[in-house]
């Protein structure tokens, strides 16, 4: 899925902003290898249609002003890496309730800030062994998941990062 934000993001001419990253549109082929579906197809809209605006998977800035970068696909691949390491969706009821922390990205950052990341896990998926590099994964997520755009990571420095997290 970074391999394909990376071409989006850095290869394409123009460049293309994804604009609505979520799991529906991330598609597995025959090999299991991840594809990106519904790239750019933002830019076709009408003007004055907020679409991008409208998904629980849309960075923060986006979700206020409708401005959209490479780094707000960043924001959404980390809400998605979240999904995959805690089995929780970021529109699960849990955030507003229970968890009272406002999101899969604030109850994240809670619970790593106190040490008790590893309740996160999704222990249905949890191998042995592989507690350590899932915790580097929530790390990882955070950082993308980030307030600020200019914290989270390029494509290119995500694919660095995930590439070092699978030599682990």
């Amino acid at each position: 899925m970074v391999k394909g934000l990376k071409y989006l993001h850095f290869e394409c001419n123009p460049r293309i902003l994804h604009y609505n990253l979520k799991p529906s549109n991330v598609l597995l082929d025959e090999s299991f290898e991840p594809k990106l579906a519904d790239c750019g197809l933002e830019r076709l809209l009408p003007a004055g249609f907020d679409a991008s605006c409208s998904s629980c998977y849309v960075a923060p800035e986006s979700f206020q002003s409708c401005r959209y970068t490479d780094k707000s696909d960043i924001y959404s691949f980390g809400l998605i890496l979240g999904l995959l390491l805690t089995g929780r969706d970021p529109s699960d009821p849990f955030f507003a309730t229970e968890a009272g922390m406002g999101g899969l990205d604030r109850w994240l950052r809670h619970l790593q800030q106190a040490g008790d990341a590893r309740d996160a896990l999704d222990r249905g998926i949890l191998k042995e062994g592989e507690e350590e590099e899932m915790l580097m994964a929530i790390r990882i997520a955070l950082v993308c998941m980030s307030d600020l755009p200019a914290d989270r990571p390029s494509s290119d420095e995500l694919e660095a990062m995930l590439t070092q997290l699978h030599s682990f």
